[in-house]
């Protein structure tokens, strides 16, 4: 099959579902009721940006998102603000702080957080840094610890998402690139 063929065969798959769902979605419209309206709130984040991933405890507790400072921050609902829970580098200094604007020129060194999953097994925290690897932080939090930073001798060049197969324990995580970090995908210049 050409790939021509294939993108004219996907093309059709695609086109036939989405004609699929409008024709049952127009058949049997959801009955929503004010009620079942989704309810959101905004809930800013002071001193940091770019939540990129959010994760509840085995607790039910959070959410806990990484920002760009390189903390792990947990939001109380019954007080209405996020708390520091943990912090990918042990050294933490004035230098990972500041005006979230200079956190791009320093997340490699105070690291940059961008999946979260607990275990529902252990309850520790396993945290995917751009910088620092695969990373993991107890229930309690604290400051993490790598887990694995480095395949066959080379470094993670952008770890950015972490799942966990909560039956086994199987830790799964991505690295975006072997060769270039993730502050060479950013703009350094603001």
């Amino acid at each position: 099959m050409t790939p021509h063929n294939y993108f004219t065969a996907a093309l059709t798959v695609a086109f036939l579902s989405a004609s699929f769902a409008y024709y049952n979605y127009s058949i049997n419209p959801p009955n929503k009721s004010e009620k079942d309206v989704l309810q959101y709130e905004v809930v800013p984040i002071e001193n940091a940006v770019g939540p990129e991933s959010f994760a509840f405890d085995s607790n039910g507790e959070g959410p806990y998102t990484g920002v760009s400072d390189g903390r792990i921050i947990k939001w109380h609902p019954l007080q209405k603000r996020w708390f520091n829970f943990a912090t990918t580098y042990s050294h933490r200094n004035d230098q990972c702080g500041g005006p979230y604007n200079k956190h791009i020129k320093t997340e490699h060194i105070c690291g940059r957080p961008l999946g979260l999953c607990f275990s529902n097994i252990t309850s520790d925290l396993y945290i995917a840094d751009a910088y620092k690897g695969l990373i993991i932080v107890g229930p309690n939090g604290g400051t993490a610890t790598t887990v694995s930073s480095h395949i066959q001798g080379s470094p993670f060049g952008f770890t950015n998402s972490v799942d966990i197969d909560q039956q086994t324990g199987t830790v799964y995580f991505t690295s975006s690139s072997s060769k270039y970090e993730r502050r060479y995908h950013t703009n350094t210049h603001s």
